[in-house]
């Protein structure tokens, strides 16, 4: 037992270790039922018998009752230090663990607010595309939507193959044309 090297002279040795041994059984069956952390019980009986060591002249002058009490009530404080520095870890650990996990979660905030201007501008395009004439809408809509080549376009709206990509670059410069003057007009 470690805690004999602490005592000064033998007399206090032999009354520290029979203290020990009387009162081992009590001692480890209260921290157990203070702490539920078997692992610990050893030590904190051995930290409780550090701290009697110094309280051994006062610890002889008490009848048995009270030293009993005494013991366990000092016990029960060493119990509520153990607790206090357990806790304290695992709320670093759990500040950690969160500070961690915040940094891991998207700005929510950005993320909204760019899904907001884009909708707009869809919006705003399909305002554009409802000012261009059906021809011009088609062409868009078949080339970039629908991605189809040159010679499908052609077959679908009836013009010659070799004019659709000239069609297509007109329908987009009317298209342009309009989305400018709404921003311009918006602006103001």
């Amino acid at each position: 037992m470690d805690v004999l090297a602490a005592t000064e002279n033998e007399d206090d040795c032999e009354y520290i270790s029979m203290l020990y041994r009387q009162y081992y059984p009590v001692m480890k069956k209260h921290a157990y039922i203070m702490t539920r952390d078997a692992n610990a019980v050893e030590d904190l009986v051995q930290d409780t018998m550090m701290r009697l060591i110094s309280k051994i002249s006062l610890l002889r002058s008490m009848n048995d009752y009270k030293r009993a009490s005494y013991i366990i009530y000092t016990l029960k404080h060493v119990c509520v230090d153990y607790i206090r520095k357990k806790t304290r870890r695992s709320q670093r650990r759990l500040t950690a663990v969160a500070d961690h996990i915040l940094t891991q979660i998207p700005d929510i905030r950005s993320a909204t607010e760019e899904a907001f201007v884009k909708h707009e501008e869809i919006r705003n395009l399909n305002q554009v595309l409802f000012c261009l004439s059906e021809r011009d809408r088609n062409l868009l809509y078949y080339r970039y939507i629908l991605d189809l080549k040159d010679q499908e376009i052609s077959k679908l709206l009836d013009i010659p193959a070799q004019h659709v990509r000239q069609y297509v670059a007109r329908a987009k410069l009317r298209a342009l044309g309009i989305y400018s003057r709404r921003n311009e007009r918006r602006k103001i």
